[in-house]
């Protein structure tokens, strides 16, 4: 029971922080969404914030996975780059009110924005450094990147076409897939560092 409580809690919780952020939530309305005592709240999470943080930790879990899945020494670093967009798209494809917690976390930080930040971000980052690195090292990606911003680059890329759908939702049309999105996306990314001649 008391799991039941704590996951009905978090998914509730999950919805309601993408719709109004940590501020503009009560635990009585948590409580409410999930069908349980808001006494809950704190008994599992300490508070409302620990609930965020929960929240976060789940919507964000699959960042890890991430990092497991590129850091492939039987991949080239371009394969572990395609690795990489894969993963994004399921990242996408599972967790879809993500983007509207790093929206909210980067233009208003929680108290949790250090920790999102040193647990799954700056691991994802340095995973992708390394890929980039390392093709540099093995002369296939040019040697004139700079590995960090060719990161920021890859994760831009691959990234912004999820979190701009609210404003290209009536613009552009979509008869294009997530997949074909990202298999277009990371060929002009490879096009661009790979090393010519």
């Amino acid at each position: 029971m008391d799991n039941d409580s704590r996951l009905k809690l978090i998914e509730a919780a999950t919805i309601l922080f993408a719709q109004k952020g940590l501020a503009g939530v009560s635990i009585r309305e948590i409580a409410k969404q999930a069908g349980v005592n808001s006494a809950l709240i704190s008994y599992h999470f300490e508070g409302k914030e620990g609930l965020y943080a929960a929240v976060l930790e789940h919507q964000l879990f699959f960042m890890s996975e991430i990092v497991k899945r590129i850091n492939n020494d039987h991949l080239s670093p371009s394969e572990q780059i395609k690795e990489y967009a894969s993963a994004v798209l399921g990242l996408h494809q599972r967790s879809p009110m993500l983007v509207r917690f790093i929206y909210s976390e980067l233009f208003n930080p929680s108290p949790c924005f250090e920790m999102m930040k040193q647990k799954f971000f700056a691991k994802l980052f340095q995973a992708l450094k390394g890929i980039i690195t390392d093709g540099i090292v093995k002369r296939q990606f040019r040697a004139d990147l700079n590995p960090e911003k060719a990161v920021i680059s890859l994760v831009g890329i691959m990234n912004f076409y999820f979190i701009s759908r609210p404003i290209t939702k009536n613009i552009i049309t979509e008869d294009a897939s997530d997949q074909q999105y990202i298999d277009q996306a990371v060929e002009i990314y490879l096009r661009g560092i790979v090393r010519r001649g």
